[in-house]
């Protein structure tokens, strides 16, 4: 985005502050059936949770559940700016429009080729070897693309004019403040108060006018993106993935005032007890124990809240009166959930996708034509965690259009105990 479009957009925000007080602190009460979509982190991915959207969509908009409010992170924060740009459309045409756009996404549109950016970043690391003042900022990959793409692929125009006439009450999206290692959420919301900030679980809340530098500090992925600066008369920071810390912002949509949530991401949403067996062999690859790591990070708070928040509901369900919040001091209410994701167990569908279009789309002559994927394929390695790693990466038609169906499918699966009779959607939480 230039810098002349920048100043526009904020002064566009400064205005529509001046039009309405001050909320810091103190929210609407949420209106009945108010419905909020959590998107979790997931690079390429986000075409699964698109897919999953596409068929969810049209079925809550069918049962009088339309969701207002969207939040996300990294390619879940695209998802969510995504689907709230499309809130004034029929839900089955935003479904489509949605597919659209990520069928449409290439690699070049997210980050420049890799073999020009490779040897500068290897010798930056070199001369600070040598002690050489080279400061290590930036990262492996030239993502300046991906905000020219964001810019243009969003109809961010539709995004604010629904925000303001309230077909939409609330966008967030997630990022990590480098500075502080404090989730940042940096909320537009016209007719929803911001929450206070969660000193418990370092989570600040920030009032934005939402821009493609939003989405693009959400979806900085450490080491391998660029950090991103978000200038602006509210904050001047640098800013990474905000799956760093809060991958899955079930919380803040919650604070959002939402009495039901949706939760979409591209793990299962629960762990199946296993057979301690033998492990015995080969010890783990670097890249498998960072693959170790990384499910840990995107995945273990996701779950520790989804329990959370099924126990809570439970106990007030139950007629307990005293369970209030360590954070806000306010009552627990019961906050309806669905989560859409894959099916619990060992197999990772989107892995196995990714190293098949790695060994077969990708491969042969057609494989010269891909000499970045070629290269980053051969960096991770013939790991167990290879598919896993390069999925987040794999902006391929072949990879895309088959992570759609692939949502599309699971979608359908969750819906399934729905089919027979006009069952409660909510229900399918628990």
């Amino acid at each position: 985005m230039t810098e002349t479009a920048q100043r526009a957009r904020q002064q566009e925000h400064r205005e529509e502050q001046r039009e309405r007080p001050q909320q810091r602190g103190r929210r609407e009460e949420p209106s009945d059936g108010s419905v909020g979509v959590v998107l979790a982190g997931a690079g390429a991915r986000g075409a699964y949770e698109a897919g999953v959207m596409s068929v969810l969509l049209p079925e809550l908009d069918n049962r009088g559940y339309r969701p207002s409010v969207f939040v996300g992170t990294s390619a879940g924060a695209i998802n969510a700016a995504l689907f709230a740009s499309l809130a004034h459309l029929d839900a089955a045409e935003a479904a489509e429009r949605a597919l659209s756009m990520w069928r449409s996404v290439r690699r070049g549109m997210v980050f420049r080729p890799i073999l020009p950016t490779l040897p500068f970043a290897a010798m930056r690391y070199l001369l600070r070897l040598g002690n050489l003042p080279i400061p290590m900022t930036g990262g492996l990959l030239d993502t300046r693309p991906l905000g020219t793409a964001l810019a243009r692929m969003l109809n961010w125009r539709d995004l604010h004019k629904n925000l303001r006439t309230g077909a939409v009450k609330a966008v967030a999206v997630t990022a990590t403040a480098s500075h502080t290692g404090r989730t940042q959420i940096f909320i537009e919301s016209p007719n929803v108060r911001t929450p206070e900030n969660d000193l418990i679980r370092a989570v600040d809340y920030l009032d934005a006018h939402l821009m493609p530098d939003h989405i693009m500090a959400s979806a900085a992925i450490p080491v391998l993106f660029p950090p991103v600066r978000i200038k602006t008369e509210e904050t001047d920071g640098w800013y990474i993935d905000g799956g760093v810390r809060l991958n899955a912002p079930i919380e803040p949509a919650i604070d959002l005032g939402v009495e039901r949530v949706v939760v979409i991401a591209t793990d299962p949403g629960k762990r199946l007890d296993k057979p301690i067996g033998d492990h015995a062999g080969m010890p783990p690859t670097v890249q498998d124990t960072f693959a170790q790591l990384l499910n840990g990070a995107l995945v273990d708070y996701m779950l520790e809240d989804l329990n959370t928040l099924r126990d809570i509901n439970q106990l007030v369900r139950a007629g307990a009166t005293n369970v209030m919040s360590r954070a806000t001091g306010r009552k627990y209410r019961v906050i309806d959930c669905l989560f859409a994701g894959p099916a619990p167990g060992d197999v990772d569908e989107l892995g196995q996708l990714a190293n098949t279009v790695l060994s077969t789309a990708m491969a042969g002559v057609r494989g010269l034509q891909h000499p970045e994927l070629r290269l980053l394929s051969a960096l991770i390695g013939p790991t167990t965690s290879r598919g896993e790693l390069m999925s987040y990466l794999l902006f391929e038609p072949e990879f895309i259009d088959q992570a759609i169906e692939l949502g599309r499918r699971d979608a359908l699966r969750i819906l399934e105990p729905l089919k027979e009779k006009d069952g409660d959607i909510w229900a399918l939480c628990d």
